[in-house]
């Protein structure tokens, strides 16, 4: 576990206690719901659950108890799996203005533990559903690469445990939606780290994801977004990936299905066109905003074989950094149509490449800082190769992306409707909208 005194997780750290604080002052459709409380230390699944003094044990003993509006307070401890699905299997929804929600009690630091199951947490079908400010660690730290490239089979849960997984349920085909992921730590899980299939109305914000994907026969990524569907008619912007840290996910197993290396990404927006398996392409957007991503196997971010996305205000630095696959783009669009790639900072390691132009149609790149790495294949006219001046740029957790006094990529972004940065800081700061995931602001 990597240490949290440092600028960007700092910067993180604040911004989720402000949401934790934030959902302490819970609406009042959600106050009148009721609370349920789990302790995996005093706790009881005999207890009726309704106070701290009456814990139940285990998280899945107070989801299935939930209605709409209530909340699940989950106390210090570690919570282990219970069965092959893993810790804890979301099936029972909210309703619109009254969320179940999933949230640490305030004051305790609880940690969610699988090891022997498919997920850390599972939302199988489940909508109107928050989940925040926990604590999602896997085991690949008890895991050898040997291992994994010896066991891993997509057939299992070993190797492959996701720390936070959104999907249709399976036997009733409901479609998840509404559903928010918001200022979770997540890491060492050899699946993904935050992963849908399948849904929709998805809210991924202020999350830390990190050391995910190592070990499975999956091709999986930090924070992934495959086959979204409709569950209304809205062509608007319904899918959001907002103000996420995410860094060393990488894949180092073949992915079962090919026998080849694939992704190990920071963040993919995946297949909304669904020519893998066939479905009806997605008509809402995604946004993907003020994200960092950094030191990871594959791209830093990117949109593959997907329309209807807007990748803006993004910092990616060094990604690609996998020996085992060809060179991914650090921010970038493949197979692709209708995606915007504007204002972002691309920071790319010696020899990779930047971005990517093959099979797109109705692909914008513009205002964009490029720097590093090969020349960029394609190039807005307001698109810049010069250095972004970082304040302490690198690979290790205590790195600072924020830009310095005289960057290339102030005050020079075009107009947007994103009114905050990575930290909750106004845009714009000075004559323009800044680009890169960070506003420069000299005080």
């Amino acid at each position: 576990m990597v240490a949290h005194s440092t600028k960007i997780l700092g910067a993180l750290s604040a911004a989720v206690a402000v949401l934790a604080a934030s959902a302490v002052a819970a609406p009042t459709a959600q106050a009148a719901g009721r609370a349920y409380y789990v302790s995996a230390v005093m706790g009881s699944d005999t207890n009726n659950g309704l106070s701290a003094t009456q814990p139940f044990k285990t998280i899945q003993k107070a989801a299935d108890q939930t209605l709409p509006g209530d909340t699940v307070l989950i106390m210090n401890g570690t919570y282990g799996d219970l069965n092959r699905e893993g810790v804890v299997q979301i099936t029972r929804s909210g309703a619109p203005g009254k969320p179940i929600t999933y949230r640490p009690l305030p004051g305790h630091d609880p940690l969610i533990s699988p090891v022997t199951g498919w997920n850390g947490v599972l939302v199988a079908g489940a909508s109107h559903i928050t989940i925040s400010g926990l604590n999602v660690r896997g085991p690949s730290d008890d895991l050898t690469l040997e291992e994994a490239e010896a066991g891993s089979k997509p057939t299992g849960p070993a190797f492959n445990t996701n720390c936070i997984f959104i999907r249709k349920d399976k036997e009733s085909g409901r479609i998840p939606h509404h559903v928010t992921v918001r200022g979770n730590h997540v890491w060492d899980c050899p699946g993904s780290g935050i992963a849908s299939d399948t849904a929709d109305r998805l809210l991924i914000e202020k999350n830390r994801v990190h050391s995910t994907s190592w070990y499975t026969s999956y091709a999986t990524s930090g924070i992934s977004v495959l086959h979204p569907v409709d569950v209304d008619k809205s062509r608007s912007t319904k899918i959001i990936i907002r103000g996420n840290v995410v860094y060393d996910n990488e894949t180092k197993v073949k992915w079962a299905r090919c026998g080849c290396y694939s992704d190990g990404n920071g963040i993919i927006v995946d297949d909304t066109l669904h020519l893998q398996d066939g479905g009806s392409p997605y008509q809402g957007r995604i946004l993907v905003e003020n994200n960092v991503s950094f030191d990871n196997g594959g791209s830093g971010i990117h949109a593959f074989s997907s329309s209807r996305v807007d990748i803006r205000h993004n910092t990616a630095y060094y990604n690609s950094r996998s020996s085992r696959m060809e060179s991914y783009g650090n921010i970038f669009a493949l197979k692709s149509r209708d995606v915007r790639i504007l204002n972002n900072v691309s920071y790319v390691r010696p020899g990779e490449k930047t971005n990517i132009t093959d099979r797109n149609v109705d692909v914008t790149y513009d205002y964009n800082v490029y720097y590093g790495g090969l020349a960029p294949e394609v190039m807005g006219p307001h698109d810049v190769v010069a250095d972004p001046k970082l304040a302490n740029a690198g690979t290790s957790p205590d790195s600072d992306f924020r830009l310095q006094a005289g960057s290339p990529a102030v005050d020079t972004g075009t107009r947007t409707d994103t009114s905050v940065d990575h930290e909750g800081i106004s845009r714009p700061q000075g004559s323009g909208w800044d680009r890169g995931a960070y506003e420069y602001s000299a005080h």
